[in-house]
């Protein structure tokens, strides 16, 4: 068994480029997060996804998995956890997926927060303004 180092941990870890993105990437969580959210951006193994592409047809991405980046970006806030993963073989466009696709279920999940509250509000608002003849 070998100890060496994921690349892309590495890449994370040591490449400045890298880590500037990644700080720019994870700045627009700031409507979603309280001081407490932790953020993480983890390098995950892409070959692990092998047997779950292959039951999706995607077959012809096996053999691309070992030249990929698979990138995880994950909120944690007490016991509460969201995250999506990005997968490219630009290490850039793995990072920006993962974040797209977070901030699309991060925003559905706002959608329907204030949906509902608004909701609530107009229905109060409707029982207040009852009108007496």
């Amino acid at each position: 068994m070998s100890n060496l180092r994921s690349p892309s941990i590495a890449l994370l870890e040591q490449n400045s480029e890298v880590k500037s993105y990644i700080y720019q990437q994870i700045l627009e969580f700031e409507p979603f997060v309280t001081a407490e959210t932790v953020v993480a951006v983890i390098a995950k193994d892409p070959r692990k996804l092998s047997l779950q592409l292959e039951s999706d047809g995607k077959i012809d991405l096996i053999d691309k998995l070992p030249r990929m980046y698979r990138i995880a970006i994950v909120l944690k806030e007490g016991d509460t956890k969201i995250q999506d993963e990005g997968l490219s073989e630009d290490i850039f466009e793995a990072i920006k997926m993962a974040k797209d696709k977070l901030l699309i279920r991060l925003q559905a999940i706002q959608d329907t927060v204030t949906s509902k509250s608004e909701r609530m509000q107009q229905i109060n608002k409707a029982m207040q303004n009852t009108q007496v003849h």
